[in-house]
């Protein structure tokens, strides 16, 4: 990845603008589906500003074209321009074929449509069973007697259809993005700019450049954000592509890895990236990073690994390592001398899906946290007591008898208040205090699809956290469908609302998730951070999102929607020769990133980057 470029989404964006307001309508669909970043904008153009080749557009207009069933409106002012994802747009055909039928009579026009649109075609490549569906609805107007001209319609929209257009209307809502200000020339401004000194990059600063727009000239000031000389990209813009290595942990094969920075036995100078690997045959290897190599010895178990965590220590000193197995027990290591620190016996029926380390640094524990919480497949949360060794605390109906799958501590080092989130298989994020020696549920169990209406039926699977300040008050929710969801949380001291949460943004994937791992890039070239998300799907299919966090910077902008993903790579799928149902992956920060890929399927883990070897 280089230094001294203008961000590419920036670019990117500047050419949209610019084909937009120019009328390049091919050209900007074009560029979108090669780019893969969406754009999705829509000038607002209001009634008094409306002609007879310039339509009204606005969020009210789309409204009553969708609710009056006005698909000619909705197609020509409105989607043509877009790019949307697949799925929007198979709703949207289906439900104007629908009409056709059912309201107009219009079987002639809609077999037309179904047979020569490319949308159909589309469909009936990558979800068949709804084309074949369309299909049988169609053949049972076959022998029925009803021409072109409506008689077999009716005037009365029945009720399924309305909700259909309701549900329509709110996924285009959230799709499209509304541009209320007018074209500012900011591509041709820049590049002015940046030979506006005798062909020499970077013009003085205060130097204003004007473009002609209809018979006004219009300023465009300093546009030396644009096209400023010392820009920096530190975040990917593509999936890695190359191998780096592959290692084999041992016996068994990866289950559960964490990456972060160790001591070697050697002291503060020799601290190193270390992955620590948990193993289907209970091993827990630490590997260093840069080289996927073992440093020094194991620690084993009888039983699967399934989760585990660290816990840095204060000021850095050595890290300790939380173990979740298989048959119900949580081990504590000390990572540099390998070291029992402590066991809890069978503290759980089933297996430790999700460990975190909570409460304040205590000096007996060498500055280490004093609790841990633990999650298990027999649905219960417990309490643990390190200094002690024993169970303070067991909720065994945590998620109403399901599965608890994830756990995320939200803490700070300066805050003596310890909470902890959890996800269940009942499909419902539950948020737990913890003081005095005890947990306690704060508020109500928030259902996914309380927190957005698509996510009906999803099961959140994995929690991580945004922690990157040092404060964790934001996490990326996974789920076992098409979404991700950023939420930050506000624990308060109002007994009417104790919890405050806010949805920042949404990610829709192209298919199905399995895992995931994040990363928080502060760049020159932004106000705000960029937020750079790695998702796998259940093929072995690696996604990047790259998602500007502009919620940190303002306290109006609404949720972020991301449909389509910056870039894809199946590299692991193509080096195992098959598909990977359960690949994960880390992200691991040195002098050249990599990201590591590993699943308890395969043998081997896979150190992936992005650039070449010296």
């Amino acid at each position: 990845m280089g230094d001294s470029v203008i961000p590419h989404h920036t670019v990117v964006q500047c050419i949209y603008s610019f084909l937009k307001a120019h009328g390049y309508k091919n050209s900007l669909l074009a560029l979108q589906s090669e780019s893969r970043v969406p754009y999705n904008t829509i000038d607002v153009v209001e009634i008094d500003e409306a002609s007879k080749d310039t339509p009204c557009v606005n969020p009210k207009s789309l409204e009553r074209a969708v609710l009056g069933g006005k698909w000619d409106v909705v197609l020509h002012n409105y989607v043509d321009t877009l790019l949307l994802p697949e799925e929007i747009v198979f709703a949207l055909y289906e439900l104007i074929f629908e009409e056709l039928l059912a309201l107009g009579g219009f079987v002639h026009a809609a077999r037309a449509l179904f047979t020569s649109s490319p949308v159909f075609a589309n469909m009936k490549r990558s979800s068949g069973a709804r084309y074949a569906r369309l299909e049988r609805m169609l053949a049972s107007f076959k022998n029925e007697n009803i021409n072109d001209v409506g008689t077999g319609g009716t005037e009365v929209v029945p009720r399924h259809l309305m909700e259909k257009r309701e549900a329509l209307l709110k996924t285009l809502q959230e799709a499209i993005t509304w541009n209320e200000e007018p074209y500012d020339g900011a591509l041709p401004a820049a590049l002015c700019r940046m030979f506006s000194n005798d062909g020499r990059i970077g013009g003085p600063p205060s130097q204003q450049s004007t473009m002609a727009k209809g018979n006004d000239a219009v300023s465009v000031g300093d546009a030396s954000a644009v096209c400023a000389p010392t820009t920096f990209l530190r975040y990917p813009l593509c999936c890695p592509k190359k191998l780096k290595s592959q290692t084999l942990p041992g016996d068994g094969r990866p289950s559960a890895c964490i990456v972060t920075p160790l001591s070697r036995s050697g002291g503060e100078q020799r601290k190193f990236t270390a992955l620590v690997v948990g193993t289907t045959d209970g091993v827990v290897n630490i590997l260093d990073a840069e080289s996927a190599s073992p440093v020094e010895g194991s620690v084993k178990h009888t039983d699967e690994v399934l989760s585990v965590t660290v816990d840095a220590g204060a000021d850095g000193g050595v890290a300790w390592v939380a173990v979740g197995y298989r048959d119900g027990w949580v081990k504590i290591y000390n990572t540099e001398t390998r070291k029992l620190v402590r066991r809890f016996t069978q503290v759980h029926s089933g297996g430790v899906t999700s460990v975190v380390f909570t409460g304040s640094r205590a000096p007996e524990l060498f500055g280490h946290r004093t609790h841990l919480v633990s999650g298990s497949y027999d649905g219960s949360v417990q309490l643990l007591n390190i200094l002690s060794g024993v169970s303070l605390q067991r909720i065994g109906d945590a998620h109403h008898s399901k599965y608890v799958l994830s756990l995320c501590g939200i803490c700070s080092e300066s805050s003596e208040d310890y909470h902890v989130v959890s996800a269940g298989n009942d499909g419902v994020l539950c948020f737990w205090s913890f003081s005095e020696e005890k947990i306690q549920r704060v508020g109500h169990p928030r259902a996914l699809t309380t927190i957005h209406a698509a996510l009906r039926d999803d099961i959140p699977t994995r929690l991580l956290p945004i922690d990157d300040s040092g404060t964790t008050k934001e996490i990326l929710v996974l789920t076992r469908g098409q979404w991700a969801l950023v939420l930050s949380t506000c624990f308060t001291n109002n007994s009417a609302e104790p919890l405050v949460l806010t949805l920042h943004c949404t990610i829709y994937t192209p298919r199905p998730m399995f895992g995931g791992c994040l990363r928080v890039v502060n760049t020159p070239a932004q106000p705000e951070p960029m937020l750079t998300v790695f998702l796998t799907d259940r093929s072995g299919t690696i996604i990047l999102y790259n998602i500007e966090m502009r919620w940190r910077g303002s306290t109006t902008v609404g949720t972020t929607k991301e449909f389509r993903p910056v870039d894809e790579s199946s590299i692991v799928v193509i080096e195992h020769g098959k598909t990977v149902e359960t690949l994960n992956v880390a992200y691991v920060p040195g002098k050249l990133d990599n990201l590591l890929a590993y699943s308890p399927s395969i043998p081997a883990m896979y150190l992936l980057s992005w650039e070449a070897e010296a």
